[in-house]
């Protein structure tokens, strides 16, 4: 299990304030199943934030074919939703730091890196530039 420690806030006149008790859910995309074969439903853990706008959670890191949607003020001007990848880590994580993927690829979605952004089109231009 990989700690994953979320803090959240909003604006305010006076800058940041905290997104105290505000309802979150963490759903996997997919069932999956465990180092040791238990096989976990795509069901949500539904919880809130503290009074402080944060929480950590106990995650199974995710696999290669399934991640994590964290949907946060269901119903609110806030709302909004992220899917994610969780390391497998002995240490706690920030979720800040994970990696954003695409909900229906499950590939970054940013990753800072022009090379990752590649794509066939891409290719196919580099090719024929090439054989021109």
């Amino acid at each position: 299990m990989t700690q994953v420690k979320i803090d959240i806030g909003k604006l305010d006149a006076n800058g940041i304030v905290d997104l105290a008790n505000d309802s979150i859910s963490v759903t996997p995309t997919s069932r999956f199943a465990t180092a040791t074969k238990k096989i976990v439903v795509d069901e949500p853990l539904k919880t809130a934030l503290d009074q402080h706008g944060t929480i950590t959670l106990n995650l199974p890191p995710t696999g290669k074919d399934w991640a994590y949607q964290l949907h946060v003020g269901a119903g609110t001007q806030h709302e909004f939703k992220v899917t994610f990848d969780v390391p497998d880590s002995a240490n706690p994580v920030n979720f800040a730091d994970l990696v954003t993927v695409d909900p229906s690829t499950l590939t970054p979605t940013n990753t800072g890196n022009p090379l990752a952004d590649i794509d066939q089109s891409d290719v196919d231009w580099a090719v024929e530039a090439i054989n021109d």
